[in-house]
């Protein structure tokens, strides 16, 4: 039996955290003993446990902290595992240093985009300079893959595996029948932070008035909360939005919405966007890279990135036009239909023979 160790900060509710959910579920339905090790839980942790992934438990430390390579070296001691995968830049390099430093295959899993990392320079250079030494990177985009071929010293084995949809669940979701809105109702979901441009979202809805206005549910936790809760104080928005923590089955919103709008600044391969998609719910994307690769005009409507008037011109004519909305959303359903979980570990199966057959 093949062991994999696969190593993320987290399982709370971001994208990452869901595609490994999923990857390591259907590993280990597939007779691979899968093992997780974490700093901390979150809402995946217990159905992981359910379909036979073992957790470890690291230490809840930020950072790159020295005691956090030290209990991967001892997991890694203990279990020695096939391959390490890592997650996230922080387990990209600590655990990728203890990877390297057992000599274990590893794999470094990337989720995001070369803007992401200009943010973050120093830890950016670090995991690009360890992650030259990886067997493989595999990237979710195209997007992805493009920052590993430009800014890599070394030949690397790249992969591109876009990310999986568990179609049954979000099709079959319970509608919310307790909720009610007074006017159409749009999504806004994922990680609360900067990149996401929910101010923008924000001064969009707020030049919405009278028979245009919309209400708003926003479904995510992260650090830009409290300026968001500010920014709809100060338009006089508290009536028109509601912020939720993450739910793990947030698709039975999807039953109610008008429509879902993501105005990220940059992605990798969006998650939220494609379970939208996936569930039949029509969608308001930003004009970049990342959502031009899993969508097009027949499938969605673009926006200029920052751009607010035209945000609100945009919803204005999305709401007064539902049908054209819904025949786009219709589009949009057929282009993910591939994505399945089955894929998905299909695609890692194969990096992984080409990892231990040695192939470059």
């Amino acid at each position: 039996m093949v062991t994999v160790l696969h190593v993320i900060p987290t399982l709370e509710g971001g994208g990452a955290e869901r595609q490994l959910s999923m990857l390591a579920a259907e590993q280990a339905r597939r007779g691979i003993d899968v093992h997780v090790a974490i700093r901390r839980g979150g809402v995946h942790a217990q159905a992981m446990r359910d379909r036979g992934v073992q957790l470890h438990e690291l230490g809840n430390l930020r950072s790159v902290n020295p005691r956090l390579f030290l209990a991967i070296r001892r997991i890694l001691k203990g279990l020695k595992p096939a391959i390490v995968q890592t997650w996230l830049p922080q387990m990209d390099i600590v655990g990728g240093l203890a990877a390297l430093r057992s000599h274990t295959p590893w794999i470094v899993t990337e989720r995001s985009s070369r803007e992401h990392y200009a943010e973050i320079p120093s830890v950016a250079r670090l995991r690009l300079l360890l992650g030259g030494f990886a067997s493989a990177v595999v990237a979710n985009s195209d997007g992805g893959k493009d920052y590993w071929q430009a800014t890599t010293g070394r030949p690397i084995k790249l992969a591109t595996i876009g990310n999986a949809l568990d179609f049954q669940t979000i099709q079959e979701a319970e509608p919310l029948s307790t909720q009610s809105f007074a006017g159409p109702l749009l999504l806004v979901v994922g990680r609360l932070v900067r990149e996401k441009a929910l101010d923008v979202i924000v001064r969009a809805v707020s030049n919405l008035a009278g028979d245009g206005a919309v209400n708003v549910v926003m479904i995510g936790e992260g650090p830009h909360l409290p300026a968001i809760e500010k920014e709809i104080e100060a338009a006089s928005l508290s009536a028109r939005f509601t912020i939720l923590p993450y739910q793990p089955d947030w698709w039975r919103w999807l039953k109610i919405a008008d429509g879902l709008i993501s105005m990220s600044r940059y992605e990798g391969n969006p998650n939220v966007v494609l379970e939208a998609m996936a569930g039949g719910c029509p969608v308001i994307l930003s004009d970049i890279p990342a959502h031009r690769e899993v969508a097009d005009a027949s499938s969605a409507v673009f926006i200029p990135v920052d751009d607010v008037q035209a945000l609100s011109t945009a919803i204005a004519e999305f709401i007064a036009n539902k049908g054209t909305a819904l025949r786009r959303a219709k589009c949009a359903s057929g282009r993910v239909g591939s994505m399945t979980v089955t894929a998905m570990a299909d695609a890692y199966d194969a990096v992984y023979k080409d990892v231990l057959n040695g192939k470059s």
